[in-house]
């Protein structure tokens, strides 16, 4: 049964993927996990999603010179904070811009057990959480400074098609006109794969972070 905190004001589909994404990044010995790269793993679980047959939990981002970052999001973070769902484990200056505050968060155990448990029971979320846990093994071998550089290699992120200020859109309407970019490139995996070998939907996933893995380590 989820906690009454767990049902505060606010976007129940955000929170509840929010404290799935940190307990996944805590399975894979991530957190603390700073604000910037919370922000960075949920656009790429948002945008890979399709890979798994997971329905994005926002499918546009406003494109930002400084990186993916969702405001539905940030708002949730400060919710689960505020009922103790998730722990600021430090906050301090950014270092890459001063002028704002960074945190880093972990997951209150006792407080985001029952609502884990929850989530797990309903139907298809055990795709997810298998999904999420791939991705954040994948994610943990990008360095902590260079997770945010990653994310913005991302083909989706980075089609020059789309500047800065206007909406990267990988959900409905990009549906509709093709496939999103970043889906394209995971499934184009397939091609290189010797003969014979059929890549399953975790090998693509694990491929493509570590593609953007080389591209932001130069």
């Amino acid at each position: 049964m989820m906690t009454p905190s767990f049902h505060s004001k606010g976007d129940l589909s955000t929170r509840a993927r929010l404290v799935q994404l940190v307990a996944a990044l805590e399975r894979a010995g991530a957190t603390p996990i700073s604000n910037r790269d919370l922000h960075s793993f949920a656009y790429l679980a948002n945008v890979l999603s399709p890979l798994w047959d997971i329905e994005p939990l926002e499918s546009s981002i406003l494109k930002d010179r400084n990186g993916p970052r969702s405001s539905a999001l940030e708002h949730e973070i400060d919710l689960c904070v505020g009922v103790g769902l998730l722990v600021v484990e430090t906050l301090g200056p950014d270092p890459e811009n001063p002028t704002r505050l960074d945190a880093t968060y972990r997951v209150n155990g006792t407080a985001a057990r029952p609502v884990l448990q929850a989530i797990s029971a309903l139907p298809d979320e055990l795709v997810t959480e298998r999904f999420l846990n791939e991705l954040a093994f994948a994610f943990v071998e990008i360095k902590p400074g260079l997770r945010d550089d990653a994310a913005i290699q991302d083909a989706s992120w980075s089609n020059p098609a789309v500047a800065n200020g206007r909406v990267v859109d990988f959900g409905e309407h990009a549906a509709r006109v093709t496939v999103n970019p970043s889906l394209s490139a995971a499934q184009a995996f397939q091609r290189f794969a010797p003969s014979g070998v059929r890549l399953d939907r975790a090998e693509k996933l694990v491929m493509y972070v570590r593609l953007l893995k080389r591209r932001a380590h130069g």
